[in-house]
């Protein structure tokens, strides 16, 4: 990316992230939220911050299986490490460019291709789309009355459409090779070929009932493990009798649908808003909905990203050096 682009995506996420932290706060009253998060029972950090490591621990399981073609029994742990260190690079520099470090230190610290890693990376993200639009139905549908039926059907969609595309990437392994239909089609676009290749050998693993199955409930797992946080949260600021576990997971879908709007690292701004959004629709204050989002927030961002920066520094890694690593790329 030019240093032009990256300027005014740099530009476009700051303006988005002030123009909904306005959205968050412009109705606040600011005594209110002083009250709202002084009855915060902090005890219920400790549930939500094992959590979080759980979900570390399930995203690494998830990943050893992508990875199994490409780089069998890879090391738990390991996979535990870069996994936190993608996130924590996530929540300090634009542009989510911790999915390429994560790759790249992948391919470099466990002897594979770098492409293979990245592109198991991007399986990913489609299992978690997928995984994340499947608990929102159900949610939706356990919490009737929230969610517009326009909403529901468009989520069902965009849920169709990233299982149709795992599918086809698990598929295409024959049409990548040479001579194939798609490596035919895309001759005159080598580079294009080259990622549509990568990405299909990616998923090629999913070809395997048993290791499909592995990442699809894996994935399923995860998102419903992360919906407990929000359902913890809830209990720390007293708003529990507003939040059953459905209501927590509507709560996630909203704010992992933020992640997508441009914005400061961590999706400050636009987690605040629309976390603050739904909870006003349960039933709360805008000071109760601002502190809950806050409260959430402050402890896995902080959490995170602290424990991922620890974990980079201690293989001997800066945040400098992986600017370089990026360029190099």
């Amino acid at each position: 990316m030019s240093r032009r682009r990256r300027v005014l995506s740099i530009l476009l996420a700051l303006s988005c992230t002030g123009f909904f932290l306005w959205l968050a706060l412009h109705q606040v009253d600011f005594a209110g939220l002083g009250r709202a998060l002084a009855v915060a029972r902090w005890i219920w950090v400790i549930p939500m911050a094992a959590i979080i490591l759980l979900d570390l621990v399930v995203r690494a399981v998830r990943w050893r299986v992508l990875l199994s073609r490409a780089r069998p029994s890879a090391p738990l742990w390991e996979l535990v490490r870069l996994e936190a260190i993608g996130l924590a690079v996530n929540n300090v520099l634009f542009m989510r460019m911790g999915e390429l470090i994560r790759g790249i230190l992948a391919g470099k610290r466990l002897g594979f291709s770098t492409y293979a890693a990245l592109a198991s990376v991007a399986v990913e993200r489609a299992l978690d789309v997928a995984a994340l639009l499947t608990i929102f139905v159900a949610a939706s549908a356990a919490a009737p009355g929230f969610v517009p039926d326009a909403v529901r059907n468009a989520a069902l969609l965009v849920l169709v459409g990233a299982v149709g595309a795992l599918m086809a990437l698990a598929l295409a392994e024959g049409g990548v090779a040479h001579d194939g239909w798609i490596e035919r089609a895309l001759r005159r676009w080598p580079r294009v070929h080259a990622i549509v290749e990568q990405l299909s050998l990616g998923a090629a693993v999913l070809r395997d009932f048993g290791s499909a199955s592995q990442a699809v409930l894996l994935s399923l797992l995860l998102w419903s493990v992360d919906a407990g946080v929000y359902w913890a949260g809830a209990r720390a600021l007293g708003l529990g009798d507003i939040m059953d576990y459905p209501r927590a997971v509507l709560t996630l879908s909203w704010a992992g649908a933020s992640s997508a709007i441009p914005a400061a690292p961590g999706s400050i701004g636009t987690f605040e808003a629309a976390v603050a959004d739904i909870l006003g629709k349960f039933g709360a204050t805008a000071e109760q909905g601002l502190a809950y989002a806050l409260v959430c927030h402050m402890v896995m961002y902080l959490l995170v990203t602290g424990l991922g920066l620890a974990l980079l520094y201690r293989v001997g890694l800066s945040l400098g050096d992986l600017r370089g690593k990026i360029e190099k790329k």
